[in-house]
């Protein structure tokens, strides 16, 4: 069988893949991982607003209380406060959450944290070769499992964003949209004990109004581009569907990046050494600080981050990690960093991101079977001619100094993306439309001529 993880996590269908047999042998699967490390006590669980989230909860949950641990459910709440309970709450050994992310909504996952911090690569493989062991060896049996919500994770969170502000802030006006996502629980009334007069848009938690936001993309943020032109206020931040990513909009309505205000962070960061993906703006590199870059995906920087003892890392899509607080990406603490940035500074939003020299980042993706990644990579690999290339992850090509693209199969979805990067908007959306039509021809041709052409192809 294919690999069950992903770039972070365990994602597919919710109908096809989450079935209740197999979140309940995931669920077994996680105990007994956490009683191989000796890990004694309970296991929080959480959830996204998803359709699919409670069913999968169940089969999971009653998984971990077959190999005798007692669960809490935590309800729905924001990703980074799983993880952030096992630091406040020695009493939780292990917490997962049900959550897909950013992808449809058909579609769900699970992510795993243990030992105070998200689970490592290495941790991943252990989980499925236990699993494989054990599926189905135990037949789920749907008998009605009925646990009262705690609010404890929610609250140890929501007191360490808190606590790290540096009040008092200006009196800041901002929309917040948290997507209709988890952190409709918890930033909208942080802002606001912080002092921001805080308008909040799309914070609705039923599930037929679930928003896939993808916050690499500057169509994720449109609506609130819009409201900050007409509003006049000082800026604006969005947040995924399960609260572990943040993007911002400047005074102007301009989308800041993830890798803008990541790399704002890394500056004024006490590390020396900062730690980001291989899709990440070369702006970091400008910083004047040691970048070392790894794959896409949270637990490829966590692992790195351990091994060089760096306090910060990010990924491009708006999830800052520091160390300091927790191992794992967490919107909210990169939200409360930015704001004291903006204090210190005495700057706009706009002003602050102006500071950092400017490079423009054109990111795309196409539906694209699994089977043809390889064969992509490999004709684009002939058809793109560079100065140098890196194959961290995917196939990146410099094609000079400032100008580079990659090639990137995602490994959570049917999706091939594309990202480009230049010192003008022209260039970069000019040369990553270049790179993602040749992908959608070589997709259409696989599909037109079907198994043929792909032996063609090999």
């Amino acid at each position: 069988m294919a690999s069950l993880f992903g770039t972070s996590g365990i994602r597919g269908s919710a109908k096809e893949l989450f079935t209740n047999q197999f979140c309940f042998d995931v669920g077994r699967a996680f105990g007994k991982f956490l009683k191989k490390y000796n890990q004694k006590g309970k296991v929080a669980i959480g959830m996204d607003s998803r359709k699919s989230s409670p069913r999968i909860k169940r089969a999971f949950l009653k998984g971990l209380q077959k190999e005798g641990f007692k669960v809490s459910d935590q309800g729905i709440l924001p990703v980074p406060a799983m993880n952030y309970i096992l630091i406040a709450d020695s009493s939780f050994v292990g917490s997962a959450m049900i959550t897909g992310s950013h992808i449809r909504a058909d579609f769900n996952g699970i992510k795993f944290f243990a030992l105070k911090e998200e689970i490592l690569k290495k941790h991943e493989r252990e989980i499925e070769k236990i699993y494989k062991n054990i599926r189905e060896k135990i037949r789920f049996k749907p008998r009605r499992v009925k646990l009262k919500i705690e609010g404890k994770a929610i609250k140890f969170y929501q007191e360490m964003l808190l606590n790290l502000a540096k009040r008092p802030y200006p009196k800041w006006k901002a929309i917040i949209d948290v997507g209709n996502g988890c952190q409709v629980k918890v930033m909208p009334g942080v802002l606001k004990k912080l002092g921001l007069k805080a308008q909040v848009i799309n914070d609705s938690l039923q599930p037929e109004k679930f928003i896939p936001r993808d916050t690499e993309t500057e169509e994720a943020v449109k609506e609130l581009q819009e409201k900050i032109k007409k509003e006049k206020v000082d800026f604006g931040m969005a947040f995924d569907i399960d609260g572990d990513r943040v993007v911002f909009v400047d005074e102007n309505g301009n989308f800041i990046p993830g890798d803008y205000t990541g790399s704002l962070i890394a500056k004024y960061s006490k590390s020396p050494i900062i730690i980001c993906p291989i899709n990440a703006s070369q702006v970091v590199e400008k910083i004047g600080k040691k970048v070392i870059r790894t794959k896409v995906g949270s637990p490829y920087v966590v692992e790195a981050m351990k091994e060089y003892r760096a306090s910060f890392g990010f990924e491009a899509n708006g999830g800052g990690i520091s160390a300091e607080i927790m191992m794992s990406r967490d919107a909210g603490s990169t939200t409360i960093k930015i704001l004291n940035l903006l204090k210190q500074s005495k700057k706009s939003l706009g002003e602050l991101i102006n500071t950092l020299p400017q490079f423009f980042l054109y990111r795309t993706k196409v539906t694209c079977p699994q089977e043809l990644n390889p064969i992509i990579l490999k004709k684009a690999k002939k058809e793109f001619k560079g100065t140098k290339t890196e194959e961290i992850d995917g196939l990146k090509i410099w094609l000079s100094s400032s100008l580079w693209i990659l090639f990137r199969p995602s490994a959570n979805a049917p999706e091939f993306r594309v990202f480009a990067e230049a010192r003008t908007k022209e260039k970069a959306k000019k040369l990553g439309l270049e790179g993602i039509n040749f992908v959608k021809s070589l997709i259409t041709r696989a599909t037109a001529k079907g198994e043929e052409e792909r032996m063609f192809f090999d």
